[in-house]
């Protein structure tokens, strides 16, 4: 049996994900397609467009078989964290064979060979490595300057075209945490870059769809969004948006400012994604604070990224510290394997989660006490708090009552 895992944000579901899909099916033989999927929040350091369930409900209507939940310590850390929480709970079912993942690059033997030195990392990659950061370099552009000096084989232009690209650096991590007894299948990625916001053509990114229905005349986009979308997504989508149940960066201005003022006198550095000139931005510059949006362009600069600055933020909301890190890995990428949603036909896949999986299976929140151990609990009560957060933003706007993680059904094809 051929099982192909996925690692995947869906936020939200649109036609290049249909397609890595279909192609996992159609081209390589996929008997079951797994997707490890990011909660309520993102890997960005942003709440998701929708909620988990309604993008669970996407993939299953285009040719996922069962969606789990990456617990959201994983879900909204760095780009290796984030692969490590993935990777991990794919494996934890003890079924999976392959692991399919899109890239902007088209040759796995180039990945792999980045991959290399950055699991083994050589001398020559620490020592420039080392230099860059004490030069002041953020560590993504330190990592770049220390691989093109690693690996001369490779051009620096195809390197910097690799390295500047979103999916390919995902697809690094993937491949660092990919354990030897399932085999990667990359599929390169189609249509629109990760950052593009061109809406007209039939394989936009995520980042374009969200730009287009958040922008200023949504109600005018909607069907310019429907193409770079399966009808059946694009229903959910629609729906939720006709209801004003979508979520922007903004939409937790409020509820982070009183965080940001309850815990100015003691400063920010414990949490994750934090240090303590970070730690002193923040609180020197709270005085300006009004968006979440402004405030992360405020505390921008060469050596803070945007996507730092906005994990960091969203882990001092979460209440995520740097040692819950340890925590987590202490008991494993994948304490736990949080069922979002399956198809009924795929019975015979879950029977054999069932006697392979090395991790609980959840089904129901309100069970998970019962099968998890204490600290593994307080570890997967995170994911209730995030949730529960979120779903109050969604009340919040769509003026309706909020929902209870707690009573929240999984999807069921």
């Amino acid at each position: 049996m051929k099982v192909v895992g996925i690692v995947a944000e869906y936020n939200p579901f649109h036609n290049g994900h249909a397609y890595q899909i279909a192609q996992l099916r159609e081209k390589h033989h996929a008997d079951y397609v797994i997707v490890a999927m990011s909660g309520n929040f993102q890997q960005r350091g942003v709440p998701a467009l929708c909620d988990k369930f309604s993008r669970a409900h996407m993939a299953l209507l285009n040719g996922a078989d069962l969606v789990l939940e990456i617990p959201t310590l994983w879900a909204t850390a760095s780009a290796e964290y984030f692969a490590g929480g993935g990777v991990g709970a794919l494996e934890a079912t003890g079924v999976v064979t392959h692991l399919g993942f899109g890239a902007e690059s088209n040759s796995l033997e180039i990945l792999q060979q980045i991959t290399t030195v950055l699991k083994t990392e050589p001398e020559v990659y620490r020592k420039v490595l080392s230099n860059s950061i004490r030069s002041g370099y953020p560590f993504p552009v330190a990592r770049k300057n220390a691989l093109i000096t690693t690996l001369p084989n490779i051009s620096n232009s195809e390197l910097e075209n690799i390295l500047n690209s979103p999916n390919n650096i995902l697809a690094i991590e993937y491949l660092k945490a990919l354990p030897n007894h399932i085999e990667p299948i990359l599929i390169p990625r189609k249509g629109a870059g990760y950052h593009d916001t061109e809406i007209n053509t039939e394989f936009p990114s995520a980042s374009a769809i969200r730009e287009t229905l958040l922008g200023e005349t949504p109600e005018e986009s909607i069907d310019l969004i429907s193409q770079a979308m399966p009808a059946k997504s694009f229903a959910i989508l629609k729906d939720l948006f006709e209801k004003g149940a979508l979520i922007e960066s903004n939409d937790i201005s409020d509820v982070l400012g009183y965080c940001l003022l309850c815990l100015t006198h003691r400063g920010y550095d414990t949490f994750a994604d934090c240090n303590k000139d970070l730690s002193n931005k923040i609180r020197n510059h709270l005085h300006e604070y009004a968006t979440f949006d402004d405030f992360v362009m405020t505390l921008k600069s060469k050596d803070l990224t945007h996507t730092r600055i906005c994990r960091c933020l969203l882990h001092i909301l979460l209440n995520i510290k740097q040692t819950d890190y340890n925590i987590g890995k202490a008991i494993g990428f994948a304490p736990y394997l949080r069922v979002l949603g399956f198809k009924k036909d795929a019975s015979g896949l879950l029977a054999e989660i069932n006697e392979k999986a090395t991790a609980p299976i959840i089904t129901k929140v309100a069970e998970a006490e019962k099968v998890l151990d204490y600290e593994t609990y307080k570890f997967f009560e995170r994911d209730v708090l995030a949730s529960n957060l979120f779903y109050q933003r969604t009340a919040n706007k769509s003026k309706t009552k909020p929902v209870n993680e707690f009573t929240h059904q999984m999807v069921i094809l």
